[in-house]
């Protein structure tokens, strides 16, 4: 994930803030500024890539070359998401270093200082093991990567970052931190049981694919892992839509429903690369632990029981032609 990993240590600026308008109106469900790449709906008529069609075109092929199918992570390769009360405990973390990188530990130091840490914290499940931290009583956020809990309880990590005034970030840790390879916090665009609960997604989601363009990274990312040479590779960082013209009745899925509308008001950013095409959704695990151990998803995406349990998430972005996205020109969006 971070085969570019950090370039301008010395470099690191102040997080990225943005102001927010006097008005007031409901927060966005992802707790980013309003006014952030996440949570800007696109207009109906917007500028495409000269080569959409293109780059659409490998991302489909990615799709048919990698198990056939358009994914939801949930347990696995996403993040579970805690909210934490002022009172949680805190615990200074260590950076594990898993990549031999002994320079970064300065980097990271204030992002581990002083982390709430519940009790029940979890990591998602595969290599990836990431895990978001949000506390509203102080404002601040967390990512990390590769976390670990030791035996005698104690946490480590091997990348991440803290974001401090959360509400007024646009959604963009500042270079180089952060636990996805484009530095785009995991709680920007994961996708909430809560909304597909609701029937609503108010912001961007994300796409992750299997190739994705070598040294490229188009704004709202600050850094990229790109392992493809070609410019009609999609970039991370780069923004997409499925196409507003789209019928998305016919889907069958009601949570398929709501993040297909999402995708078109609000859009998809390429946050990474992935094993597969895939789209991320909240570690369901905390919900399940509160629930008896029902998965939520099993109901929000097959309410009609039609596949086992298991395979939905598998199959719920299946019927949205990949062919249809669109993608837009890199730093679409981008502040002056």
């Amino acid at each position: 994930m971070f085969t570019r990993v950090l370039v301008m240590l010395a470099l690191v600026p102040a997080a990225v803030v943005m102001a927010e308008p006097a008005h007031a109106h409901a927060r966005p469900a992802n707790g980013f500024s309003r006014q952030g790449p996440w949570n800007t709906k696109l207009p109906r008529h917007v500028p495409l890539a000269a080569n959409s069609a293109a780059v659409v075109e490998n991302i489909r092929l990615d799709k048919v070359n990698n198990y056939g199918s358009w994914a939801v992570n949930t347990d696995e390769y996403s993040t579970p998401i805690f909210t934490v009360g002022r009172d949680t405990p805190t615990q200074r973390w260590t950076f594990s270093d898993c990549l031999n990188l002994p320079e970064l530990a300065p980097v990271i130091a204030d992002s581990l200082a002083a982390v709430p840490t519940p009790a029940d914290l979890i990591v998602s499940k595969g290599t990836d093991a990431q895990v978001t931290i949000y506390q509203p009583a102080t404002d601040t956020y967390w990512d990390f990567w590769r976390a670990e809990k030791d035996a005698a309880g104690h946490w480590s990590a091997c990348w991440g970052g803290k974001i401090e005034h959360y509400s007024r970030n646009p959604g963009i840790f500042a270079n180089p931190l952060g636990a996805t390879a484009t530095g785009l916090p995991m709680g920007a665009f994961t996708i909430r049981i809560d909304e597909l609960r609701r029937g609503r997604i108010d912001h961007a989601v994300n796409i992750a694919t299997v190739r994705t363009r070598k040294d490229c990274d188009s704004w709202p990312a600050t850094r990229n892992d790109g392992n493809t040479e070609g410019a009609d590779i999609a970039c991370e960082g780069q923004r997409f839509r499925l196409d507003p013209a789209f019928d998305v009745s016919v889907l069958r899925s009601p949570a398929a429903r709501t993040i297909a509308r999402a995708m078109q008001e609000y859009g998809l950013i390429m946050t990474d690369k992935a094993g597969a095409l895939v789209t991320y959704a909240e570690d369901p695990r905390p919900s399940m632990a509160a629930n008896g151990g029902v998965d939520p998803y099993f109901a929000l995406m097959d309410p009609d029981d039609i596949v086992p349990d298991g395979v939905e998430k598998y199959l719920i972005l299946g019927e949205i032609p990949v062919e249809r996205l669109q993608a837009l020109p890199y730093d679409y969006g981008r502040p002056c």
